[in-house]
């Protein structure tokens, strides 16, 4: 089993189906497992912890994470995992119940952390003592190979971010049996944003010409593999090879993500909390309104061409801009806010607010053109109305 798994490995990455029996291998004695009671059911727990068993490590469930997390989560975990001190956490679910496990892990190895301390970026301890494995089940977030950690404070209904490469899980197991059972709508949305962050790194002022190689692989395994994986027969070959590399796909967008940065999608994404908005759903939303305002761009030029359309570089952008949206519809995602029954008046009201947090945010400060209010207020108009930019 070692000498197979050392085959798979990658740095930090363990993957392929059945790669989930990489836990036994780790020569840990106590396991905190943070996970989704939604996609870990009491039978597949005891699957889990007989494979930690199996390696001599005995095993505790200490949160059931099931939504994007309040710091309180956080908090609820981190007391858990104090009182069982653990050598191994591991998270087992979507990107919220790995970012709660990367904040739990920071605060667990460095008791004396302040939050003040912990949000200042990349200026956090390291986390020496324990290992955090990361078992995504969603494809979509990359949160198992990315150095930050995304929580809402639960006072201003604000998103609120830990930075720092201490945080990135010690390993990431890739294993998309777990992908395969996620339910169509879920797999659109965690795709959506998966495909966001691949092509927000590659155009990022931060980015570099490997990380614009592996994002626009990401974002090219995305637009051809999750409409199948979203539409096709369940339990048919063709959905599970889409899958698996939509699974891969989310991976190396996060791994894309992590040498650059986010960009104006996320700094948008004040939305998606204020009115309990899935992420991804956002983030589809969003992306072909963000793709208009950037273009044209060179990158996107170079996407919209591995998609087959032609034309000069504002040709090519537009092109894409359509193809997103027409992508969009493909999978289900709204073309505008309107359309998911948002209270007019209340997103209007909190518009201006929404435009300064953008603004006012790192992601959009290295987009290849950070918005003036004026411009972030008229994307999120456009938005939420549907107004066609760019076509």
């Amino acid at each position: 089993m070692k000498n197979r798994y050392a085959q798979l490995r990658h740095g930090h990455l363990i993957h392929g189906r059945g790669s989930i029996e990489f836990l036994s291998t780790l020569d840990k004695k106590r396991a905190a497992i943070i996970y989704d009671r939604r996609l870990l059911d009491e039978n597949g727990k005891a699957k889990l912890a007989a494979i930690l068993a199996n390696g001599y490590c005995e095993s505790l469930f200490v949160a059931d994470i099931r939504n994007e997390p309040y710091f309180s989560d956080i908090l609820h975990a981190l007391e858990e995992i104090r009182k069982y001190k653990p050598d191994l956490i591991v998270a087992f679910g979507g990107g919220s119940v790995i970012d709660t496990a990367k904040a739990a892990w920071l605060f667990y190895e460095n008791p004396d952390l302040s939050i003040e301390d912990a949000l200042k970026p990349y200026q956090i301890p390291d986390c020496n003592y324990s290992t955090l494995v990361a078992i995504p089940t969603t494809s979509g977030t990359g949160a198992e190979t990315t150095c930050c950690s995304v929580f809402t404070d639960q006072e201003n209904v604000q998103k609120m971010l830990i930075l720092g490469h201490s945080i990135t899980p010690t390993y990431a197991i890739l294993d998309a049996d777990f992908a395969d059972s996620m339910p169509p709508v879920i797999a659109a949305y965690t795709g959506m944003d998966a495909l966001s962050h691949a092509m927000e790194a590659a155009v990022c002022k931060e980015s570099s010409p490997l990380v614009v190689s592996l994002a626009l692989t990401a974002a090219v395994d995305i637009l051809e593999n999750l409409p199948i994986s979203v539409n096709s027969e369940p339990g048919s070959s063709e959905r599970a090879i889409a899958r698996e590399r939509c699974h891969y796909a989310s991976t190396i967008a996060g791994i894309a993500i992590n040498n650059s940065s986010a960009g104006l999608v996320h700094a948008l994404d004040q939305v998606g909390p204020y009115f309990n908005l899935p992420h991804g759903l956002v983030c589809g939303t969003l992306l072909p309104y963000t793709t208009a305002f950037h273009s044209p761009h060179p990158i996107y030029a170079k996407l919209s061409q591995r998609l087959g359309y032609t034309g000069n570089e504002s040709e090519l952008c537009n092109q894409l801009v359509v193809h997103l949206q027409d992508f969009c519809q493909k999978i289900g995602i709204t073309r505008n806010f309107c359309e998911l029954d948002v209270d007019e008046s209340d997103y209007m009201q909190k518009l201006g607010d929404f435009a300064v947090a953008a603004i006012s945010s790192y992601s959009a400060a290295i987009s290849p053109k950070r918005p003036s209010y004026e411009e972030a207020c008229s994307l999120l108009s456009a938005a939420f109305y549907g107004n066609k930019k760019g076509e």
